[in-house]
C-alpha cells in the first residue's frame, strides 16, 4: 500500500467533504484512523469481513479478542444488543457520549458485543455519515501504547491504512473504561477514564418508576 493519506479536520466545525471522504473510505472497505476523546482509533466497516480481517492483521491482534463498536446515538444500543439490563441504560445516560464501553449480549450470535458512543464531533459525524456499523479499536499495534495524536498513530500505521483523519490531540488521552454486563454481577474489565467508584455509585442507586 502507498503512504497513508492524511487529512486535517476542524474539531469544532468538521468540513463536510472531509467527513464524507472518511465515511466513504470506511464504507468501501478501507481502514481509517479517526480521533475520539479518549485516544485515536482505526475504524472499519463491521459488515466487511475482509476489512475486519485486515484490521486484525494490521493491529497484530489475536482473533479471540473482538472489536468494540462505535455508535452515534444512544438509542442505537437496541440495534445491536438484546436482553439489555437497566444498568446499561443508566450507564449510557450518565456517561454517553463519553469514555465508557459497555459489553452486552449481541443480537446476532448471543455472544457479547462492546458498544461506545464517543464524545467527539468528528467521530460522531463519520459514524453517522458512513451508515454502516463501525468497529474501532485503538490505533496502535497490540501491546503498544494507545496514541493520543496523529503523529504517534502513524508512527506504526503509515502505509497500513488508507486514510488518517487528524482532529488534534485527544481531549482525555486515556482509553475507555470497559464494563461487562453480560454477567451478573457485572465485571469491570478495564478501568480507564471512568473510574470504578463512579460505576459502583451508579449501580447502587435504585431505579424509581413513576406511573
Amino acid at each position: 500500500m502507498a503512504q497513508t493519506k492524511l487529512i486535517k479536520v476542524d474539531s469544532l466545525n468538521p468540513q463536510e467533504h472531509l467527513i464524507k471522504e472518511a465515511a466513504d473510505t470506511i464504507r468501501s472497505g478501507g481502514l481509517v484512523v479517526i480521533p475520539t476523546e479518549t485516544v485515536y482509533g482505526i475504524a472499519a466497516n463491521m459488515l466487511d469481513k475482509k476489512a475486519v480481517e485486515r484490521l486484525y492483521e494490521v493491529k497484530q491482534r489475536p482473533r479471540t479478542k473482538p472489536f468494540a463498536l462505535l455508535i452515534d446515538r444512544k438509542d442505537r444500543i437496541e440495534d445491536f444488543a438484546m436482553r439489555i439490563p437497566v444498568l446499561a441504560y443508566k450507564l449510557a445516560d450518565k456517561f454517553w457520549p463519553g469514555p465508557l464501553t459497555i459489553i452486552l449480549k449481541s443480537k446476532d450470535n448471543n455472544g457479547g458485543i462492546g458498544l461506545r458512543m464517543p464524545d467527539n464531533e468528528i467521530a460522531l459525524r463519520i459514524i453517522a455519515e458512513s451508515a454502516v456499523p463501525i468497529v474501532c479499536p485503538s490505533a496502535n499495534l497490540s501491546g503498544k501504547e494507545a496514541p493520543v495524536n496523529m503523529e504517534s498513530a502513524l508512527r506504526d500505521l503509515n502505509g497500513l491504512v488508507e486514510l488518517a483523519v487528524d482532529g488534534g490531540t485527544a481531549e482525555i488521552g486515556m482509553e475507555s473504561t470497559i464494563i461487562d454486563l453480560t454477567r451478573a454481577p457485572y465485571v469491570l474489565l478495564r478501568e480507564g477514564a471512568v473510574k470504578k467508584e463512579e460505576i459502583e455509585g451508579l449501580a447502587r442507586k435504585k431505579t424509581i418508576l413513576f406511573v
